[in-house]
């Protein structure tokens, strides 16, 4: 489109002339819109450049802009760009969708700047080109860009949700908070420890997440500043009137990300790892329902692996005895098709591998087994919690549809990482992306892998739409949310 039809459309309207977005940078306001187009540009290129600015409110999908306002909320009077530390922009008016804010629990597929925030900034995931597709700039994410949870926020029309440990001290945290640290076990520590586990890393478990949930759920304020709108009588920076505490988390969404790859990954050694990480599944399964319902905490008979140590989680508030309506728990993801697991356990042997997809099959029947018992623990704490609607993700079907059919989603390399060092998955655990020596591919929107371990955003998109629109959540957060409003109209 010229730019004289494009002014003129613009005058005509009564508005101001409409600026060109990557000529003005990511620190001009685009209140009044924006021109993405491009001499020249292709198609799918300008595209791809739109879907990225807008902010994934479409998640790629043109026929959203059909959709009632009643899920995307489009009223935001100021767009601001920001990383995990970035204030939230001081001028938003609170989504008029389904969902006021959301918390969120999970690992690395999850945190957006807590475990950059606990290493003091020296973790990879602080250094380029880590954030460069969206951010422009390293983000506490890993990934090139966006992760599940943004695509999720920028959808139900909410701000990306603050990292909590990260964002203490900075602002408030009136629109949710994001617990979930990279490295972060299903299982606390003690669980390893009493089984006679050399234990060497940090307790980020979901239980130490909980109470950090907790923590801020018994601070109305964070530094004199409104923590959550029930809360605190007066949020200076939201444009509606404060609802009553039950309301509040009733209408939040609350979201257990990805989690048990890292405790699997603690034993997937030895002669027999798969004996030794099938032997976790349970217990692994049944801390992700105590995160939902601390009723499933049993105390543990002597030399039980399957049971849970419950001394230090017996006084945290489960999320539906809080007031959790909405619990959106995701599935394990394909371990065997991820580049670091491919690296690792790599083989001769013919048979291990999928000839469809080239994933190690034994590492994705563990994750199978995993998500089988996961559904299991879900479903009766579903018939406990009736009036509460506990939703499973199936992230390993969306990302089986990546492996199975790629060109469908524009994708050229499943296995490889886009980010990484030398050998046949791009991935070394010697020279990792962000590396000085690590190589980096030049289309990452055609790669499922960003870093060997971690997605792209292009493919982060694809699942996180799986579980806002379906088929990979049921109900799918689009018609949840559209329940939701209903009972209350």
């Amino acid at each position: 489109m010229s730019l004289k039809l494009t002014n003129g459309a613009a005058q005509t309207t009564g508005l101001r002339l409409v600026r060109p977005y990557p000529a003005a940078g990511d620190g001009d306001s685009f209140v009044h819109g924006a021109n993405f187009a491009v001499a020249g540009a292709h198609a799918r290129a300008q595209q791809r450049l739109v879907q990225g600015r807008m902010g994934g409110l479409l998640l790629g999908h043109a026929a959203q802009v059909a959709r009632p306002t009643a899920f995307v909320s489009l009223a935001v009077h100021a767009i601001c760009y920001f990383s995990y530390l970035c204030p939230i922009c001081s001028v938003v008016t609170p989504s008029t969708g389904r969902y006021s804010a959301i918390f969120s629990f999970g690992d690395s597929l999850a945190d957006t700047g807590n475990f950059v925030f606990f290493s003091g900034g020296k973790d990879p995931a602080n250094r380029p080109p880590y954030g460069e597709t969206y951010f422009h700039r390293p983000n506490g994410r890993y990934s090139d860009g966006r992760i599940i949870l943004d695509f999720i926020a920028q959808t139900t029309g909410l701000p990306l949700v603050r990292p909590y440990p990260a964002g203490r001290g900075s602002e408030g945290f009136v629109f949710g908070a994001n617990f979930a640290v990279a490295g972060a076990c299903a299982l606390d520590n003690a669980f390893y420890e009493a089984e006679g586990f050399n234990v060497t890393w940090e307790d980020y478990s979901l239980g130490t997440q909980l109470k950090w949930f907790e923590q801020l759920l018994s601070s109305p304020s964070v530094l004199g500043m409104c923590s959550f709108p029930y809360l605190c009588p007066v949020c200076s920076f939201v444009e509606s009137p404060a609802p009553a505490p039950n309301d509040a988390l009733s209408k939040s969404l609350f979201i257990v990300g990805e989690m048990g790859a890292n405790d699997y990954k603690s034993v997937l050694v030895g002669d027999n790892p798969m004996e030794s990480a099938r032997a976790l599944v349970a217990p692994v399964a049944r801390a992700i329902g105590a995160a939902i319902d601390v009723s499933r905490l049993r105390p543990r008979p002597a030399g039980d692996l399957q049971a849970l140590t419950n001394s230090c989680r017996l006084h945290l508030q489960a999320l539906v005895r809080t007031g959790a309506k909405t619990v959106l728990v995701s599935g394990v993801f394909p371990l065997g098709c991820v580049p670091m697991f491919l690296t690792s356990f790599r083989t001769r042997n013919a048979e291990a591998y999928d000839p469809e997809t080239g994933c190690l099959k034994w590492l994705n029947e563990l994750s199978q087994y995993h998500n089988l018992l996961l559904q299991r623990e879900l479903r009766r704490l579903g018939r406990a919690h009736p009036q509460s609607t506990i939703i499973y993700a199936d992230i390993y079907g969306a990302m089986m549809a990546l492996y199975t059919s790629p060109s469908q989603f524009g994708m050229t390399s499943t296995l490889k990482a886009c980010c990484g060092g030398e050998g046949p998955y791009n991935y070394n655990s010697s020279v990792i992306c962000g590396d000085p020596t690590s190589t980096l591919c030049s289309h990452p929107w055609s790669y499922v892998s960003w870093d060997g371990m971690h997605l792209t955003e292009a493919a982060y998109q694809i699942v996180a739409h799986g579980m806002v629109e379906g088929p990979n959540a049921q109900p799918s957060l689009y018609a949840n949310a559209s329940s939701i409003d209903l009972k209350n109209e």
